[in-house]
């Protein structure tokens, strides 16, 4: 008898889930749905130690409802549809050209030519006189002396010295053995033996000697001595002469040369243009329609304090 509370709380909340949607579904059917009737979520009976009469069993109760849901149908109706279509018309407008006019008139044009000329110039002429004049000069005489000198010379000097070498004095020495067939064997071994002794060697070092020797050296000592040498001497001397050049020189003349003028010139022009004329024309059309229209739907609640009635 314990779950029996626990069932009657499952039972009444499916209940109050059950009415909030159908109140849902009746807000959402439009203005002019009926709307069933919002019912309070029954609470369950606090239990109490006192002892209950003892009822009669329940029976579930039918619950029949108005909802309206919505129905879509589709429908043909006539609309009025704005289409352009293009239509071809004339008009008038000004059009203006440039017309060439062309017209002698006189005009003034400079005119270069060349103009020769003369003109007297002066010039200096410079003429180079040489003299003959007597002269002292110094010069150096070149001239060769020996003188001694000493120079260092690297000469070999072979001397005998002693040096300490080892040498192998080693012998052979017959031994015996036994192989690994139990038979006796006789070999010759060497036998090493190390020993110091002083051998004399021959070396060659460098000595160094100081050797007087005499070389040439040249020497320059001056000396006087009367030359005779020339010296230019410039004479100067102014002439003249004529120079002939060529100046440009303007001259101005007149001249006829055409001249071309555009005069603007406008004529009516009748011209074709296309222009879209709008026109309202009737279609047909389907289109969807969407009415709210009533349904009827039963189900099935208990009383929400017994479990006897399965609700």
């Amino acid at each position: 008898m314990s779950c029996i509370p626990a069932l009657r709380g499952s039972l009444v909340r499916f209940g109050a889930l059950l009415l909030i949607l159908i109140a849902a579904s009746g807000a959402h059917a439009g203005p002019g749905a009926i709307q069933a009737p919002v019912q309070a979520p029954i609470q369950a009976p606090v239990q109490k130690h006192i002892q209950a009469p003892v009822q009669a069993p329940c029976q579930p109760q039918v619950v029949t409802k108005t909802i309206m849901v919505p129905h879509t149908e589709y429908r043909t109706m006539t609309v009025n549809d704005v289409v352009c279509k293009p239509v071809l018309r004339q008009k008038t407008i000004p059009v203006t050209r440039l017309v060439p006019e062309t017209t002698m008139v006189t005009r003034t044009f400079p005119v270069v030519r060349p103009e020769a000329r003369t003109r007297t110039v002066s010039y200096t002429v410079c003429h180079m006189n040489w003299d003959v004049v007597s002269d002292t000069i110094t010069v150096h005489v070149p001239y060769t002396e020996m003188r001694q000198g000493t120079r260092t010379e690297c000469r070999p000097v072979t001397e005998t010295v002693m040096r300490t070498v080892c040498e192998n004095a080693g012998y052979y020495d017959c031994r015996t053995y036994t192989d690994c067939h139990g038979c006796v064997q006789t070999c010759r071994v060497w036998v090493p033996q190390m020993i110091t002794k002083q051998v004399p060697v021959n070396v060659t070092r460098p000595e160094y000697v100081k050797v007087p020797y005499q070389y040439p050296v040249t020497l320059c000592r001056p000396e006087t001595r009367n030359i005779s040498r020339r010296v230019p001497r410039p004479t100067y001397e102014t002439k003249t002469r004529e120079v002939h050049y060529t100046v440009p020189v303007t001259d101005y003349v007149q001249r006829q040369v055409p001249h071309t003028v555009c005069r603007p010139v406008t004529v009516e022009k009748v011209v074709n243009y296309t222009q879209m004329v709008s026109e309202t024309v009737q279609r047909l059309v389907t289109v969807p329609v969407c009415t709210m229209v009533p349904k009827t739907v039963s189900y099935t609640i208990g009383c929400g304090h017994c479990g006897s009635c399965g609700y």
